[in-house]
């Protein structure tokens, strides 16, 4: 799983790749740079170029070391874990990929469903999906459905989270526009009590999430991974999130789908 997850990363590299190439190509012939300082800007297009390039090469290198490695499933509930790898998979639609830090595979969280007509904004952009409807999914590693969240809204993120069996656990309610610095959000149960609020550093990435009796939730602190798993997980930066064994499977699960959610939007919500 690890080592496809790096073979698409490589695919679409070179995807990037040749459409840069037409792009770059087509202006070259049709408007001719004429002097130096055009010319200079023709090499700077092309820093991008040599980037993604990079990025291929290396997503190469890290799939051959690792495409002979037997990545097992877990054997753990995710509502039994107590920590989650997590890991944004290369495709068009929003996936994020869910570990062990030892490399077991967890599952991966989905996009369900969505619009027709949003797809091509997908292509555009992933990040744009954090400010449409849509509905995504936990799949364990053997394709069960874990639970689901529905996104709505425009100025204010309201997610409305459900189990397997269609059963509404809770929501989540965040105003996008005015998480100008750090992310905030509320989190709510099925009768609309407030159970947590969150609070994500906008620059890191970092939270620590405690309930009004001090009980830790969750911990996430970018940059820390137990160095001798790297050996599975080859790059430098590897999240990994400390969740609470206390928790009632309800609030796992709740905290789950908005942990998913953040990290899945990441990019954008810094």
């Amino acid at each position: 799983m690890i080592a496809s997850l790096y073979k698409r990363r490589e695919k679409l590299a070179y995807i990037i790749l040749l459409v840069l190439f037409v792009l770059i190509s087509s202006f070259i012939i049709f408007d001719t740079p004429s002097t130096v300082n055009e010319w200079l800007e023709v090499l700077l297009a092309l820093f991008p170029f040599a980037f993604i390039l990079v990025l291929a090469v290396m997503s190469r290198h890290k799939y051959n070391q690792l495409k002979d490695i037997d990545i097992p499933y877990s054997e753990l509930s995710l509502v039994d874990l107590n920590h989650l790898v997590l890991k944004k998979d290369a495709t068009v639609l929003p996936q994020l990929l869910c570990f062990e830090k030892q490399g077991n595979f967890v599952g991966t969280l989905k996009t369900i469903s969505l619009t027709w007509w949003y797809y091509p904004v997908a292509v555009f952009s992933n990040a744009m999906l954090s400010f449409l409807p849509t509905t995504m999914g936990f799949y364990t590693h053997d394709e069960e459905l874990l639970f689901y969240f529905k996104r709505k809204g425009l100025k204010v993120t309201r997610l409305f989270i459900y189990d397997h069996n269609n059963h509404f656990l809770g929501s989540y309610v965040q105003n996008d526009f005015k998480n100008v610095i750090n992310t905030k959000g509320k989190l709510f149960d099925e009768e609309d009590k407030l159970l947590l609020k969150i609070k994500v550093s906008g620059m890191s990435g970092d939270f620590d999430l405690r309930d009004d009796n001090n009980h830790r939730w969750a911990y996430f602190y970018n940059g820390k991974f137990p160095h001798e798993y790297t050996d599975v997980f080859k790059e430098l930066n590897n999240d990994m999130v400390e969740i609470s064994k206390e928790l009632t499977v309800e609030k796992k699960i709740l905290l789950l789908a908005i942990i998913s959610y953040l990290f899945t939007f990441r990019d954008n919500q810094k």
